[in-house]
Formats: structure tokens, sequence, C-alpha cells
């Protein structure tokens, strides 16, 4: 049986009997309901569930067991949980309550490729003496050092402003667009704008400047409007027009490649031949399709693209072959 086969209640209710089992020789209903904050009628309605799925053996008013089929996916669970909680706590420095929650609801969600490029993760940055000194001692040491005190208001954003070329949402003009770097606030405003769903690495557009101070900028397609504090504590890199253009016969030649996320688009012509040429016509990218380029890979390659209202991820390879004009905002 797979994870995410039960719902998570009953999944967690498979561990909870699991760690019970490994901390005394048997599990009962009230130490089951006293772990889980329940009332035992709950717990009951659980395990009969449970024992229909082969997954306990139960019958009432006696000890809980976890059949072969039970105690292994209770395992997986269990060791999932051990190793989400490890990662955020230790590479992550998230508070051992904090993490308990959010290992708990992760382990019942996460894919295993996803599960897998975090243990690759884990293991590149446990097993390379290098990079452990110079990346999570860095994190640990100075970064969030640097986010305590933001957290204790000390305002230093300004402080940052032109260098590495970073800026401040705030001190943009409307038309220019930049990604965001970083939030620099203390821990309510920055935590407001993370829920908002302002975060590192999106494309961020200064629509206009209201009259009230505030911003009203577009963010991964949407419209919201920032306070102007909140605009102040967005760091962000600002797009530079791009001088890649060439002229074709008169015209102004922009490919795919050169477009920037946020940039809505008009398809003009591919101008590769044979598979990928094939390939770029079955995604839907001919002559007059619309679309908008989303986001790029840390590394700027793949291009996730929405075309025509369906979501592409593109090889900037074959994203040079597309001819397309930029559309208005």
């Amino acid at each position: 049986m797979q994870i995410g086969f039960l719902s998570e209640s009953l999944e967690d209710y498979l561990e909870v009997i699991f760690r019970l089992l490994q901390k005394q020789k048997v599990a009962r209903v009230r130490d089951i309901a006293n772990l889980k904050d329940v009332k035992t009628s709950s717990v009951v309605s659980a395990l009969q569930r449970l024992a229909k799925e082969g997954l306990v053996d139960y019958k009432a008013r006696e000890y809980v067991d976890l059949t072969p089929a039970g105690r292994q996916l209770a395992f997986r669970l269990y060791q999932r949980h051990t190793f989400l909680k490890r990662f955020l706590t230790d590479f992550l420095q998230v508070d051992h309550e904090t993490a308990e929650t959010d290992a708990c609801s992760m382990e019942h969600a996460i894919s295993v490729t996803t599960l897998d490029r975090i243990t690759a993760m884990s293991e590149f940055l446990s097993y390379s003496p290098d990079v452990e000194k110079d990346l999570i001692d860095g994190f640990r040491d100075r970064w969030l050092a640097h986010l305590h005190k933001q957290k204790q208001g000390h305002k230093d954003s300004d402080g940052e402003n032109g260098k590495d070329g970073i800026v401040a949402l705030s001190s943009l003009k409307a038309g220019q667009s930049g990604y965001i770097i970083r939030i620099a606030a203390a821990d309510d405003l920055r935590l407001s704008l993370i829920r908002r769903g302002v975060l590192p690495g999106a494309s961020i557009h200064l629509l206009e400047k209201l009259a009230s101070g505030s911003l009203m900028v577009r963010l991964a397609g949407e419209r919201m409007e920032l306070q102007k504090g909140d605009a102040k504590a967005v760091l962000i890199r600002p797009q530079v027009e791009r001088s890649s253009d060439t002229a074709e016969n008169g015209e102004t030649v922009r490919t795919l490649a050169d477009m920037t996320p946020g940039c809505a688009f008009r398809v003009k012509r591919v101008t590769s031949s044979g598979e990928i040429r094939a390939r770029m016509n079955d995604m839907g990218f001919i002559r007059g399709a619309e679309g908008r380029i989303l986001r790029e890979a840390l590394l700027r390659d793949p291009i996730e693209v929405e075309l025509a209202g369906t979501l592409l991820s593109l090889r900037r390879l074959e994203a040079t072959t597309i001819v397309v004009e930029e559309l208005d905002a």
C-alpha cells in the first residue's frame, strides 16, 4: 500500500501506534488517544477502519497491534517524518515544535520525486565538508543572524540599496521590472509579505505609484497593491533591457529566449526544422499563439511558459528557435 492511499488522519494513527510499539510492548486505545489528544471513541472508529484495510489487529477492549502490511506502511511514514524534521531543524534551523508540525504535514503529501531531491540536497550538504563550512555555516551564522536583527527591528535595507545592483522596489519607476532577491523586513512584515506570495525569485513589475503612496504591481500575472513601507522592504534586482535583439529585413527579431519572466508574447514563427519543429508545433507554438513567460529555473534553464492556458516547460535552446513579438502587459 502506498503512502497517500489512506487519509492523513488514518496514516497518523498508524504512525502513533508504531511509535508506541517502539517504546512499549503493547499499544492501548487510551495511549493512542492521549498522544493524538482525541476521545477514545475517535480512536476506536479509526482502528475499526484500519482493521478493515488489514493494517491493524484490533478487537474491542483489547490491545492494538500492527499487521505486517500496517507495520511496513507505518515504518515508511515514521522514517519520512524523522528525516524531514531533521532537515528542517538541522539545515533550516526551524524550531523543533514548528518542525514537528510541518514534518507531520509534509510526510503525507510530498512526492517521492521531491523527497529524492531533498534527500540529495541533504547528502550534498552533509558529506561535502567545504560546502558545509561555506554554505551551512554561512546560513546559520550570518544570514539567520541578519534576519534576527531584522526581527529585533533593525532596519538596514536602505544600506543595501545599490549594492550588487540590488534596489528597493519602492525606488523603481512605473513600467520597470525586476526579480525579487529578498525580503528585508522585521518578522511581522516579512511573514505578511511571504503569506501574500511575495517570494524570492519571482518577477515583479511596477505598474504605477498611487496618490496614496502605495504601489500597484503585477506579481506572477496578478495585480497587487503594496504599501510604500512594504515595497521598501522588497529588495529586487532590476531587469536590464536586453541588447541582443538583431535586425532582419528591417524588423527587430526577438526569440522566446530573449524574453524575461512576466513578459507577454505572440508567436511569429518557428525557425527550427525536423523533430524540434514538430515538437514545438505539438506544444502549440504556432503563428499567432499568445502566452506569457512565468519563470526561469535557478540556472535560467528550463523556462516555464503559459501558452493558451497550458503550462509548458521549455529548454532555452528550443526557445531560441521561436521568434516572437512582445505584447503590452
